[in-house]
């Protein structure tokens, strides 16, 4: 095969694929439909789209195996955050290439692995490589909020299409270099979201005259409880998982603290140092932010409600209404209600699989010193979908991405190395190829 004009298409089809405007809100993930859909009907490939709302479509292809083995699925999003143009060196939708870079929204999260992806399933399409697996296509629509209209909406309306489906690759996962060695990590599981707005009552009136009760100061002190209160430690299966997977990569007595992470916790000191890392901090608890207040419209009025929305992440495995339960007794106030915006659970997929033995196998191929570790995401995905299926999910990068560019990924200047581009569908079919031996 001649990659590297596979990879060139993979460059030309991400720049594209970033003129095709997707921000979500509206989103309009039609357009990305369409523009899928037309490479399909180009190739002679078969494709469903699905229309959860109007203009809020998704895409599904797949290619048959001999069904000797369980599907596998190569899971994108289409829609992207909003850009605020003033700081953009180039146009965000402009798909432009230069510099070594595909510059635009969607670069890095997650037009690139998309098109990945595509290229990779067209090259076995292509090829008429002999699968034992399907291999199942879908590019999503909503994900960027909270995928209720996208992957939520598959899953629920059409969970038959993902029957019997073993494992799934999805955003997130990191490649990167550290001292001549490459890096991948894979992850395994994700915190979830237990987003919730915080209602304060009180008796309205006029600002020149206080209300030691009114509803702002009401929600004050609510906060004040909330942000004085630490979750308890806890340390589930996966964070286990995670510490001893990376364990090798620390030095001196850390390397035998991580590989028992659950009796190394218990040492104040070490708990105290571990904490300084908000990457590690947060595996370890359930975490509360507080991000958003409202009250009056008016500087000289007190408001009968006043309101604040706290983002909170739970480790995988958690009950949201047993964790709202426990914020209820922190505020305890019953003036304030505790209203659900966006909640779900989790679970968490084997490190121990035949997916990171693919990935353990493929990459040993294109670096000569290597490390897979798990990873435990601190964000969340659509991946928990599927998992509510029984399929092993997981975030996979074919890329190699130094922090600078990671910077891109929701902010300013997205881009992608052509270099990178170029390499991520030869990575991705390689690992298709080992999962249908």
């Amino acid at each position: 095969m001649d990659w590297e004009a596979i990879g060139q298409e993979a460059v030309q089809l991400l720049s594209e694929f970033i003129k095709v405007e997707t921000t979500n809100p509206p989103g309009n993930e039609y357009r990305a439909t369409d523009f899928l859909g037309r490479i399909f009907e180009k190739e002679n490939i078969p494709f469903q789209t699905f229309e959860s709302d109007p203009g809020r479509k998704s895409i599904y292809a797949r290619l048959n195996g001999d069904g000797s083995k369980r599907p596998l699925i190569l899971l994108s999003h289409s829609d992207v955050v909003p850009v605020d143009r003033e700081y953009w060196s180039v146009d965000p939708f402009g798909g432009v290439i230069k510099d070594g870079y595909i510059w635009g929204r969607g670069a890095l999260d997650m037009k690139n692995i998309g098109i990945a992806e595509l290229v990779a399933f067209l090259t076995l399409h292509r090829q008429k490589t002999p699968l034992k697996r399907d291999i199942i296509l879908l590019n999503t629509a909503d994900e960027e909020a909270g995928g209720r209209m996208g992957a939520g909406w598959m899953t629920e309306n059409h969970p038959e299409l993902f029957d019997g489906a073993e494992f799934l690759i999805n955003e997130s996962g990191k490649g990167r270099m550290e001292n001549g060695t490459a890096l991948y990590s894979v992850d395994i599981t994700e915190k979830t979201p237990c987003w919730v707005r915080l209602r304060a009552a009180g008796e309205p009136g006029h600002g020149s005259r206080p209300k030691s009760n009114s509803s702002v100061n009401r929600l004050v002190r609510a906060l004040g409880r909330v942000l004085e209160y630490t979750p308890p430690l806890k340390v589930t299966a996966a964070v286990e998982t995670y510490f001893k997977g990376i364990a090798h990569l620390q030095k001196g007595s850390r390397r035998g603290q991580f590989q028992d992470i659950r009796a190394a916790v218990n040492d104040p000191a070490f708990l105290a140092d571990l904490s300084l890392s908000s990457q590690y901090a947060a595996v370890l608890r359930n975490t509360v932010s507080v991000t958003m207040m409202q009250g009056s419209s008016k500087i000289n009025i007190i408001p009968q409600i006043a309101t604040a929305e706290l983002d909170c992440r739970l480790l995988p495995g958690e009950e949201p209404s047993l964790f709202i339960e426990e914020l209820r007794k922190v505020i305890d106030d019953d003036a304030i209600a505790i209203e659900p915006i966006l909640t779900f659970g989790n679970g968490a997929s084997p490190f121990e699989s035949d997916f990171v033995s693919a990935v353990e196998t493929v990459v040993s191929r294109h670096h000569k010193s290597v490390h897979v570790v798990p990873n435990i995401l601190s964000g969340f995905t659509d991946s928990h979908f599927f998992r509510d299926l029984g399929v092993q999910c997981y975030g996979f990068s074919p890329f190699i991405l130094p922090d600078n560019d990671l910077r891109g990924i929701h902010g300013n200047d997205e881009r992608i190395s052509v270099e990178n581009m170029k390499r991520g569908p030869k990575v991705l079919f390689e690992i298709v190829e080992v999962l249908n031996r």
